[in-house]
């Protein structure tokens, strides 16, 4: 089996009008709880509005091509230093063909260029591809110890990754 070439994709600023783009990428119930962790019918523009009211929250997308195929956002987290690459989606014709991958590793450049030398990532334990991608991209899961502390609050079990830039086979540029 022959390896894949690189996907070559820009990190870019996340605008109104790539709303409508984004939310067309939610076509399921699945995609809805996965990307968003809510009910398919509550998926609309004024979600961004909430979520981007946040000063914490950067929202990001993906360019291939002069197109948009992913959004991302990176959750800074000033008190613990550490920030988390969170609510991956990617354009639904292009999952499967390392789009996330190099998604995922645009959005813990980002954070790492920010400063914040932890960057996390988690996902539901059921989202196999989730942590496919995001392994893929250089996370390591942590250990038991670590993920479950970090969900003891939680109302769900994650499993919790860390961003490690040497094991991503090349960082792209933003």
């Amino acid at each position: 089996m022959s390896e894949r070439s690189p996907v070559e994709l820009t990190l870019g600023d996340f605008e109104e009008e790539h709303a409508e783009a984004v939310l067309g990428w939610v076509r399921s119930a699945n995609d809805a709880l996965g990307w968003a962790e809510i009910p398919f019918l509550r998926v609309g523009p004024d979600l961004f509005d909430q979520w981007h009211a946040e000063r914490t929250i950067v929202p990001c997308v993906g360019w291939l091509d002069g197109e948009v195929c992913a959004y991302g956002q990176v959750w800074e987290d000033h008190v613990e230093r550490e920030a988390e690459v969170a609510r991956v989606i990617v354009a639904h014709e292009l999952r499967g063909q390392g789009v996330g991958r190099a998604f995922a590793i645009l959005l813990g450049a980002e954070a790492t260029r920010r400063g914040f030398r932890v960057v996390l990532a988690r996902t539901a334990r059921a989202n196999r591809a989730a942590y496919a991608c995001f392994r893929a991209a250089g996370f390591a899961r942590l250990d038991e110890a670590e993920e479950a502390a970090m969900n003891f609050d939680q109302s769900e079990e994650y499993v919790r990754l860390q961003f490690v830039p040497s094991t991503a086979s090349s960082l792209p540029r933003r």
